[in-house]
């Protein structure tokens, strides 16, 4: 199935709507991370000739709008209204290609895809779970020749293609075998509109310290500062940026995608947990926050019982449509003026090309298309945040501008400061369990930051060891 035992961004919702976004959301973070660890080689090979170097295409044409082709996207169930929709814009720019959905349900997509690469009647544009596996089996195409192409390292943040990359078995660098636009979800801070007048928040704050001013102010008025669940250990949201911010996305994607030689265990680790710990200490959040669930804690922040809500963007398909126009987002402020924002995101507008489709060239113009502002329109319409354009000329976050202008504006000033990463949950299983135990004694005052963070490297190290 295409969601993935890790909280986030799994879980993230509820109802019909939270799943089809939970599911489009889990398919790149999770061949991103914990594939890693899992590494369920696809049987067989997937190149025509058994050769490895069939799946690297030694010549390509970008030539091939006016060419009649058919191409066949393999989608799950859970995406196939906004998959449609992306094969639909793209046909009504190039007519002479149709795209036709092969739609798998979601619980069975993971599990028949490798065969489904590896058969005879293989689709030309998947979205992998096994990323590594699929490398390995040759059942995926280097992308690195189309990417000289079509320049999607200059058109792409290289920290959305990360996740695309492999080289030695190791996701986040090398050659690219899953590419397209940069789409996702924004996770970031959720406020409540009348209580942010109140304490009088009129601008984004710029930096951690202006941040903790804000905090301050509406814990003095009797506001509760930051609504959470941690009976869950959502706190992890939170955590994230904080790590995000201290120890810079790059070396937090760094542990995510396990590079080798790299370790938890850093100054800017500790700081991040040390902030937290603070913003405990301060009465910042709920006192019963241990023993709140997600789903309490929308009811919690529609309901108007705190300031703050640390989360992704899909919490607007799900939370309380009453609450619509009383909220807004802005990302997670830098740990100092003028810093990198960093945020997670997982790209949904990511796609493999099979290596047995028979239509590579025409499968990487419709991965160049997701490029374009017609796909992001798509994607923003589906409900996510999308580059519209150049990333490096965007505006400022800001409290005014309507729901979806604040959820882009973010994204891209991530998209900027090439800062997206992922979630420490989806490093491993047993450092998803061990966070979320983690963040509990810490909330009780039961472990201390350098405790916390040793602990959580020794988890990630010991799973690297049995893997």
């Amino acid at each position: 199935m295409l969601e993935h035992p890790t909280p986030s961004p799994a879980r993230t919702g509820t109802g019909a709507a939270g799943r089809r976004l939970r599911a489009s959301l889990a398919a790149i973070a999770a061949g991103s991370a914990l594939v890693t660890l899992a590494a369920c080689s696809a049987p067989g090979s997937g190149s025509a000739s058994g050769s490895p170097d069939d799946a690297t295409p030694t010549a390509v044409n970008t030539a091939v709008g006016d060419t009649p082709a058919t191409l066949t996207l393999f989608s799950a169930a859970g995406l196939q209204t906004y998959e449609q929709g992306l094969a639909d814009a793209f046909m009504a720019k190039y007519p002479k290609i149709k795209v036709k959905l092969r739609v798998e349900a979601d619980n069975n997509y993971n599990t028949v895809l490798p065969r489904v690469l590896a058969s005879d009647s293989a689709p030309d544009l998947v979205q992998p779970f096994d990323l590594l596996g699929g490398v390995k089996d040759h059942l995926l195409t280097n992308l690195d020749p189309y990417d000289k192409a079509y320049g999607w390292s200059e058109k792409v943040p290289a920290s959305a293609l990360a996740p695309g990359r492999v080289a030695m078995g190791v996701i986040g660098g090398g050659s690219l075998y899953q590419a397209g636009g940069s789409a996702g979800p924004l996770v970031g801070v959720f406020y409540n509109k009348d209580l942010a007048a109140k304490v009088g928040m009129k601008t984004v704050p710029s930096t951690v310290a202006e941040f903790e001013t804000v905090m301050a102010k509406a814990k003095k008025q009797g506001i509760t500062p930051i609504v959470a669940s941690n009976q869950d250990g959502l706190i992890g949201h939170l955590y994230n940026l904080l790590l995000g911010d201290y120890m810079g996305a790059q070396k937090l994607s760094d542990i995510v995608y396990h590079k080798p030689g790299v370790s938890l265990d850093t100054p800017g680790a500790v700081k991040a947990t040390e902030t937290l710990q603070k913003w405990i200490k301060a009465g910042y959040f709920a006192s019963d926050v241990n023993a709140i669930n997600q789903e309490a804690s929308y009811g919690q922040f529609t309901g108007g019982k705190g300031l703050f809500f640390f989360q992704g963007s899909w919490i607007t398909q799900t939370i309380d449509k009453t609450f619509k126009g009383k909220y807004g987002v802005f990302p997670m402020p830098p740990a100092t003026e003028g810093g990198a924002h960093a945020g997670m995101t997982s790209n949904t507008l990511a796609f493999s090309i099979a290596a047995r489709s028979k239509n590579k060239d025409a499968a990487a113009l419709f991965l160049d298309f997701l490029t374009t502002p017609e796909a992001a329109k798509v994607a923003v319409k589906n409900g996510y945040a999308a580059l519209t354009g150049d990333a490096k000329s965007t505006g400022k976050p800001s409290l005014s501008g309507s729901l979806t202008d604040q959820i882009q504006t973010g994204y891209a000033v991530i998209a900027a400061d090439n800062g997206f990463d992922s979630w420490l949950q989806n490093v491993a299983p047993e450092v998803n369990t061990k966070l979320t135990q983690q963040l509990q004694l810490l909330v009780s005052g039961k472990v201390e930051p350098a405790g916390m963070v040793k602990t959580l490297q020794t988890t990630y190290a010991d799973a690297l060891k049995s893997s």
